[in-house]
């Protein structure tokens, strides 16, 4: 909430001055002559400039703390203008909290809780505005907010686990990236100095570790440049329409990741697009909603196509055939088809690649831990057996 700086008399003439949170001019008056000032001046405080902890973006979690506070007051019986307003109060994150603020106003103006969080499409994605939109369209509102909350919690616990389960194989990778740098970049040319000052002949597999080792360390320089241009050319790549289609494509289809990325996209779409038939939308309005959220080019191509196919009289699940989605998830999707159920059917299968997200993430962790370990240590160990054999050699001759 904006706070106001006063200047004000109080019954005995005397300048009191402070600051008081409110809502407008008006409110701000208001709160000084019900504590028996009479207000001379009051200004509202410039805006936090963004930057730093106060100009950090509205995460995920920002909107799924907003969502579950706003479900138990409203459901509470506290009116939905005065919800948001006590939750802008305690919110810490200064630009979520403008956010919240505006909602306020625009609902002021409106009336509309949907229409006011349209007009902030960066803080709540397209799903989120079409179920707000449903829910208030059928009186649901309250009941809306609690399946968006933890739709958010579900969506997040997912994320979490996958990104903890991704970091133990990322510390081993850094830390026998470095090891094998620290032997291949700083003991080996000591080392290989030290064969050479004794005269010793050098195997022709220890020459070629030398040689590699020598023309990597030569183009160091070069080669960082090179990666640092090929990552600025990446991201401009990723930019255009082509491009960003083509990585999406490849982003599933890695060797390992491909398949958990896949899985996770595919439990997102059938989450959401559960969620909002439930809420009482319409399939294609719905597919329309989720292309917005998905952020796979791939799946949002095909899920055009799907609408497409739809528009010209196919039925859901056969308009899916052909496209990145498993015959599993074609066959439950025809079967709610016949008997009503999709949305049902599609809450089922989001179940299942929930779980079956976490069993694969592990089955590739068990695959991926020794292969990091084989490799980097592999290399390591070529690296010092094709240094120490020489020098071993040559101590023998000094002998």
């Amino acid at each position: 909430m904006p706070q106001y700086t006063y200047q004000a008399v109080d019954s005995k003439n005397k300048l009191v001055k402070g600051n008081l949170p409110a809502r407008n001019l008006e409110d701000a008056e208001g709160q000084l002559r019900e504590m028996g000032l009479y207000p001379i001046s009051v200004q509202a405080e410039p805006a936090r400039k963004s930057g730093g902890f106060g100009g950090r973006k509205v995460t995920r979690k920002d909107v799924l703390s907003f969502t579950i506070q706003l479900h138990l007051m409203f459901t509470a019986g506290l009116p939905l203008l005065q919800s948001l307003q006590n939750i802008a109060e305690q919110e810490k994150n200064p630009k979520f909290q403008e956010v919240i603020l505006d909602i306020c106003k625009k609902i002021e103006t409106t009336g509309s809780f949907s229409e006011a969080i349209a007009s902030h499409p960066k803080v709540f994605p397209p799903f989120y505005l079409g179920a707000v939109r449903a829910g208030e369209a059928g009186g649901t509102l309250a009941e809306i907010l609690e399946e968006l909350a933890g739709s958010l919690e579900k969506q997040d616990e997912l994320q979490s686990e996958l990104k903890q389960a991704l970091m133990y194989p990322m510390m081993i990778m850094c830390v026998m990236t470095a090891v094998s740098g620290f032997y291949a970049f700083y003991l080996m040319p000591k080392m290989m100095a030290l064969v050479l000052e004794m005269g010793a002949p050098l195997p022709f597999y220890t020459k070629v570790v030398w040689f590699t080792v020598s023309t990597l360390k030569n183009l160091a320089i070069p080669l960082i440049i090179f990666f640092f241009l090929g990552l600025i050319g990446l991201f401009i790549y990723r930019k255009t329409e082509s491009g960003a289609y083509t990585l999406s494509y490849l982003k599933i289809k890695i060797p390992l990741f491909g398949a958990v990325i896949q899985k996770s996209i595919l439990c997102t779409f059938s989450h959401y697009l559960s969620l909002l038939l439930r809420s009482g939308f319409g399939l294609l309005p719905s597919l329309d909603l989720i292309k917005g959220t998905i952020g796979n080019k791939t799946i949002v191509r095909s899920i055009e196509t799907i609408q497409e196919r739809i528009k010209r009289g196919e039925s859901f699940a056969d308009s899916m055939k052909g496209l990145p989605f498993p015959g599993f998830m074609i066959t439950m999707i025809a079967l709610g088809e016949q008997t009503g159920r999709v949305a049902e059917q599609l809450g089922l299968i989001n179940g299942y690649f929930e779980k079956d997200v976490k069993r694969t993430t592990k089955k590739v962790l068990t695959l991926l831990e020794p292969m990091i370990l084989v490799t980097f240590g592999g290399i390591s160990a070529v690296i010092l057996l094709s240094t120490f054999f020489p020098l071993y050699n040559a101590m023998g001759h000094v002998k």
